[in-house]
């Protein structure tokens, strides 16, 4: 029998199956390869799921044969899914597993964790809510809405406005200075580059969120502040910004109106990086 099993494993190496099957003569359990994600970037973007990891959340090396880690000690971690594994029991598969790198890193070292354990990271652009308290319950619940929280605290007095969200997310750099229904458009991600003759967008704050994408949100968003000090708008004059709305997408290296749960086998899962953030006084 172990000389079987030996064989059985020597065999799945040499056809590169990747991932070993393990099999347990009792319990007949097996992890396999199953497919990998058709993403332009190598990979699908997902969270640590925060709240199903205070009590677990073990990572495994890339052959599941030994504990590496915690993600409970890694909460807000973000991931790139290269591979999905099934687990089968007795032959029908029971669950998934992701192969995963970290998010910035070489990519050099796998990891492979329970697909329980992981978020897919989705940002929902502004067009898919109608009111202004359904965007602005997303924003404040969405994991993928970290930065743009962080944003909007340094804005403490303005409200964000759905439908300035959603007419200037429009695919330009710059923002116009007037919308329909708005006066005194400012584009907050690149301050003083307000139209299309200008500096594009890596001018200003929003350059820097983009060079530094799926980064810490934290450190980002203290050289954020000083960047938009720099150009104007220190902390006592955005205090003073209560007359008008910010309009806001941020896609911070994330799939934009994805699917939740297993990575697409089609291209469909992306990764979009986008910064949109503008400032401006209804009309009404």
């Amino acid at each position: 029998m172990r000389k079987m099993v030996k064989f059985l494993a020597i065999t799945t190496a040499i056809v590169g199956v990747g991932l070993v099957s393990r099999i347990n003569a009792s319990a007949k359990t097996t992890y396999q390869y199953s497919y990998s994600p058709a993403s332009e970037d190598g990979g699908v973007p997902y969270f640590t799921k925060t709240a199903k990891v205070v009590d677990g959340g073990t990572i495994w090396n890339s052959t599941h044969t030994k504990k590496i880690g915690n993600l409970k000690n890694q909460p807000y971690s973000r991931w790139f899914v290269e591979k999905v594994y099934t687990k089968k029991k007795n032959g029908k598969v029971v669950s998934y597993y992701y192969q995963a790198v970290k998010q910035n890193s070489n990519r050099k070292k796998k990891y492979l964790i329970w697909s329980g354990y992981l978020n897919k990271a989705i940002s929902k652009s502004p067009e898919k809510f109608k009111t202004d308290s359904e965007y602005s319950n997303y924003i404040q619940t969405a994991d993928s809405q970290r930065l743009t929280r962080a944003i909007l605290r340094l804005f403490p007095n303005t409200q964000v406005s759905l439908k300035l969200s959603q007419l200037s997310n429009d695919g330009a750099t710059y923002a116009p200075t007037t919308y329909s229904g708005f006066n005194h458009v400012i584009n907050i991600g690149t301050p003083g580059f307000t139209y299309a003759g200008q500096p594009g967008i890596s001018s200003g704050p929003s350059g820097y969120l983009w060079d530094t994408r799926a980064e810490p949100v934290k450190l980002r968003i203290k050289e954020f502040d000083r960047k938009l000090s720099a150009a104007g708008y220190p902390a006592s004059v955005r205090a003073k910004m209560t007359t008008g709305k910010i309009g806001i997408f941020i896609a911070d290296a994330t799939t934009v109106n994805s699917k939740v749960g297993l990575p697409s086998k089609d291209s469909a899962d992306s990764t979009w990086s986008w910064f949109k953030i503008v400032y401006g006084e209804p009309t009404k």
